[in-house]
């Protein structure tokens, strides 16, 4: 099917601005964050600084802490929509070069035999898969104003097509599916708004309403989650470990780092009601902590160039974002239990007013997030080896990254 000059550069202009915020995630491991946050940064500090839009910053599913939660763990595995999309994406678009190619008018063969738009459907599952991966609300919305775009126009080339060829663009299209098999959209579109005066109203209420839905779902998945966290409360200070384990197993560690002086006066005079369990050497740990993991001595004999971690920052590229995803991957429908270190990472957590926020309240939208102490805690022997106050940020400054 063929598309005018405009509507390729709204086609990709769209397309390009999604994947530009959902690729959040490899832009951040390369060279190019530096350039990407210029822009990005200003966006996501903007948004996360007043109460209305704080959460559209956020995160709905788990991004960093791992949830033994069969519903979590299944949505997770739709995140491979987003290789298979692209492939599919590309598979789609033989047939229709071919029919350029040969001057045929009507491409109906191949994917298109079965479905009108095969390549709007096909970036439009890639783009759930990755919206799986990094779901931020902001990557939501997009998502859905990608999906809204697409729609129009694909309305708009069949407009175009039913004038350029008048009778076979009307059978081809009575005889193949929009997107989806069955058309349940059309259907639904027609019970729900069919009797309005105006089907642009209908459109309009249409786009509000799913509007509405997904963020509501996003916030109802988002406090399912919550809820299922592998966390636990001693006294005023909410424990979050990063990998399902016995919750008396994370209270021993506290209770060990609760025992240097050091610590409890941090912790008194900053108000801290969050921490964080997690191996030393976690794979995530620049989400949280700027300082970076701790990794023991036979590790470090057997990777040397861990020693001077911030040279590697930026190393790696597409590469080292692959090898992230890889490790993730690993991880899902699993607990690890093998540690070297032990790590506690205190957090400062302030509302928008700059004041500690209560202990219920520390991984609610808008809460301000910011890393204060580190506890390293020998695994075996169970000894405090170390309580380091750290720089406060992240590994990308202080922008609001994954806290769940």
């Amino acid at each position: 099917m063929k598309r005018d000059g405009r509507e390729k550069i709204i086609f990709f202009s769209t397309t390009l601005a999604y994947f530009l915020v959902a690729l959040e995630v490899l832009f951040m491991i390369t060279p190019f964050a530096l350039y990407f946050y210029g822009v990005y940064g200003p966006i996501l500090e903007f948004l996360s600084s007043y109460r209305l839009t704080a959460w559209t910053a956020e995160f709905f599913l788990p991004h960093m802490v791992f949830v033994a939660d069969p519903l979590l763990i299944g949505i997770s595995y739709l995140q491979a929509l987003f290789v298979i999309g692209m492939a599919l994406f590309f598979v789609a678009a033989i047939p229709l070069y071919i029919g350029r190619l040969t001057g045929r008018g009507v491409v109906a063969f191949g994917p298109y035999a079965r479905i009108r738009h095969p390549q709007y459907l096909s970036l439009a599952l890639s783009g759930l898969g990755l919206l799986i991966y990094w779901p931020r609300f902001i990557v939501l919305l997009f998502y859905l104003f990608m999906l809204f775009a697409y729609f129009f126009l694909a309305r708009n080339e069949e407009s175009r097509m039913k004038r350029e060829q008048p009778g076979e663009y009307q059978q081809y299209m009575a005889r193949t599916w929009m997107f989806l098999p069955g058309e349940p959209g059309g259907r639904i579109f027609r019970a729900v708004f069919g009797r309005l005066p105006s089907r642009g109203l209908g459109l309009f209420l249409l786009v509000v309403l799913v509007f509405v839905s997904a963020v509501g779902g996003a916030f109802l998945l988002r406090g399912y989650t919550l809820d299922r966290l592998p966390q636990v409360q001693v006294g005023d200070l909410e424990l979050v470990s990063v990998y399902p384990r016995p919750m008396e197993e994370v209270s021993a560690l506290f209770a060990l780092a609760d025992g240097e002086e050091a610590v409890r006066a941090a912790v008194s005079e900053k108000q801290m009601h969050l921490a964080y369990s997690m191996p030393g050497d976690f794979f995530l740990t620049g989400l949280i902590l700027r300082e970076g993991p701790r990794y023991s001595e036979a590790k470090l004999k057997r990777y040397p160039y861990l020693r001077d971690p911030e040279s590697q920052r930026h190393s790696g590229g597409v590469v080292k974002f692959f090898r992230l995803g890889y490790k993730y991957f690993q991880t899902i429908g699993s607990t690890r239990r093998v540690y070297d270190y032990e790590r506690l990472v205190f957090v400062e957590t302030l509302g928008l007013d700059g004041q500690p926020v209560a202990p219920d309240q520390v991984l609610a939208p808008g809460v301000r997030r910011y890393p204060a102490l580190v506890v390293d805690i020998d695994a075996e022997t169970h000894e405090v080896l170390a309580v380091t106050a750290v720089s406060g940020s992240n590994a990308w400054g202080r922008l609001p990254m994954p806290n769940f």
